[in-house]
């Protein structure tokens, strides 16, 4: 019995026969569209022969997409400004800090010289007044001329008010199945904080009330008790930008001792009702703004030989206390329209004895 023989027709004609098939897509064709069809693939051919050396072309040059260098430079600009503000700001506080020493150091050569007329024209003078005016002169000489007690410092524990920015390929990390927190967490990228802090050496100034200072108006000591009036000890400091770290060491305490601020605009005062500028802590669980103090039940904590810290932010106008025994931090805002700057410290005193210490 003879078989059946099934012939293929053309994909293209559907009525010639399929002479030959395209090991490619498997489709048959007569000899007329088989030929019209290898010319399709050679066509095709010549389009990826093009995309191709397009390709190779756009490889050889600069590629970046210009908004993205666009945004790289504009964070530059940005964190550059940031940082020469707070260059200037460090460097006007340089500048204040020089010229107070200067004119402290002028008002102690004033003196000498008075007493060197006053001596010369009564002929009244020996050799242990000439060997103590050189030792003064010469020690005034070496503050004047000496810059060791001031000092550059660099907070690493605050935060950066310059943003970090990094690149990454979106592409790598979907296919290592890492999140870009996790690779910005690992990066070793980093920039340093552009608001350095200046410390120039806070000390004690004008005092009302009961109070002394000593140790060049590093210590300042409460000699009675003041219940009523505390003994109110301003800073010689004037701030007004930038942030500032004013470290103090409680030497004594019998009863409560204020830390905070008030704007240098007010006269000094005997009572808080008369300061309304006034902002801070009474042993930092009792809070005083604007003057008026707001009670809590919280225990007072502070103690001899504890050490504070307080924290004058200009920049976003607020202060804060941290208790480091306790590792407590404390916070306020300030209305500038109540407590305009600049600002100076404040500390108050009440029980006879209560002595604080400002650290450097």
């Amino acid at each position: 019995m003879a078989s059946t023989v099934t012939r293929r027709s053309c994909t293209k004609c559907s009525k010639g026969v399929g002479v030959a098939i395209c090991d490619g897509c498997q489709q048959s064709f007569c000899i007329k569209h088989f030929d019209e069809h290898r010319q399709e693939l050679v066509q095709q051919l010549d389009h990826v022969g093009l995309e191709h050396d397009l390709l190779r072309r756009d490889l050889n040059h600069p590629n970046i997409d210009q908004h993205l260098l666009i945004r790289i430079d504009t964070w530059e600009q940005e964190a550059i400004a940031k940082i020469q503000a707070v260059a200037k700001t460090a460097r006007n506080d340089l500048r204040q800090l020089l010229d107070r020493r200067k004119e402290e150091t002028k008002k102690s050569v004033s003196k000498i010289t008075d007493d060197l007329q006053s001596c010369r024209e009564s002929f009244d003078f020996t050799e242990l007044d000439i060997k103590k005016w050189s030792q003064q002169l010469e020690e005034l000489r070496k503050s004047f001329e000496s810059s060791s007690s001031i000092c550059i410092v660099e907070d690493d524990k605050s935060k950066s008010s310059i943003s970090i920015i990094q690149v990454y390929d979106r592409q790598y990390l979907r296919s290592n199945n890492v999140s870009i927190e996790s690779s910005r967490r690992s990066s070793v990228t980093a920039v340093q904080r552009s608001n350095s802090l200046l410390a120039f050496n806070e000390k004690f100034d004008e005092i009302d009330g009961k109070a002394k200072t000593s140790e060049e108006n590093l210590l300042v000591t409460c000699y009675s008790r003041t219940f009523l009036f505390p003994a109110i000890i301003y800073g010689i400091n004037l701030y007004s930008t930038g942030i500032h770290r004013i470290k103090f060491r409680i030497e004594n305490i019998k009863n409560s001792i204020f830390f905070g601020i008030s704007t240098s605009s007010d006269k000094i005062r005997k009572a808080d009702m008369f300061d309304t500028s006034l902002y801070g802590w009474w042993d930092i669980v009792r809070s005083v703004v604007a003057s008026e103090l707001h009670k809590s039940d919280d225990k007072k904590i502070l103690e001899t030989g504890d050490e504070v810290t307080l924290i004058v932010d200009c920049n976003d106008q607020q202060i804060q206390l941290q208790h480091h025994r306790t590792n407590r931090l404390v916070q306020l805002y300030i209305d500038g329209g109540i407590c305009p700057f600049p600002w100076r410290i404040v500390v108050k005193l009440r029980a006879e004895g209560d002595s604080v210490r400002i650290l450097h």
